[in-house]
């Protein structure tokens, strides 16, 4: 190659480089704006559910009708966002089963299991009791039993912190039972595992607390 056809080249290189940058650059400003959106979109929905609690009438059916619409919308964004945590996965799922999206709800429910691997024990505790709640409430009772059961394994038992997440599961799994089979004798079982995780608490005054949960109420 002559000398002179060197810096031709250099130049056509360089020209190829900033090309490729500027491609680059604009690809990464767009997933940024996506991931924003998304985020956006999931606060949008965790401010809504509170107001699903609204009794039925135009400002409930308002609500569900731009819940639904959030929801929809999230759900075709994250198909190309790379990011999500377990906990927006979460308010995915839920908003998704409470707008009629079972098949998409229970989607996002195994991403937010899978994606709480990386996350630690509590949040794979959070995701499989709630996809175990989704389960329940679709009839599903057995796996809802088989994810319930793998919550608890989760969580585990190695200090006061890991048995109170474990003693509200039993109780809000004991809850599901009573609704799925109240004839049958699972709730009372959990119940009793319950209450036998709360002796094990060190502290006295975990005790009291979990004590006093296990006696409120279901309402």
């Amino acid at each position: 190659m002559q000398a002179a056809g060197i810096p031709a080249l250099v130049i056509s290189l360089a020209a190829l480089a900033v090309s490729l940058y500027g491609i680059a650059e604009r690809r990464s400003m767009a997933r940024r704006g996506e991931r924003l959106r998304f985020v956006t979109l999931i606060d949008d929905l965790n401010g809504l559910r509170l107001e699903h609690r609204l009794p039925h009438g135009d400002l409930a059916d308002a609500v569900n009708a731009r819940a639904e619409l959030l929801a929809i919308q999230a759900f075709t964004l994250q198909k190309r966002l790379t990011d999500i945590t377990s906990p927006e996965y979460r308010t995915l799922a839920y908003a998704l089963g409470r707008s009629g999206y079972p098949a998409e709800a229970d989607q996002s429910w195994r991403a937010a299991i899978d994606a709480a691997e990386d996350e630690g024990t509590v949040q794979t505790l959070f995701a499989r009791r709630g996809y175990a709640f989704f389960l329940f409430s679709a009839g599903r009772v057995e796996k809802a039993r088989d994810e319930m059961g793998l919550a608890v394994e989760a969580i585990g038992s190695a200090d006061d912190t890991a048995r109170a997440h474990q003693i509200r599961t039993f109780k809000y799994w004991s809850t599901e039972e009573k609704a799925a089979d109240p004839t049958g004798g699972r709730a009372a079982e959990l119940l009793k595992r319950a209450e036998q995780a709360v002796a094990l608490l060190e502290s006295e005054h975990a005790r009291r607390r979990m004590r006093a949960f296990l006696e409120s109420s279901d309402d």
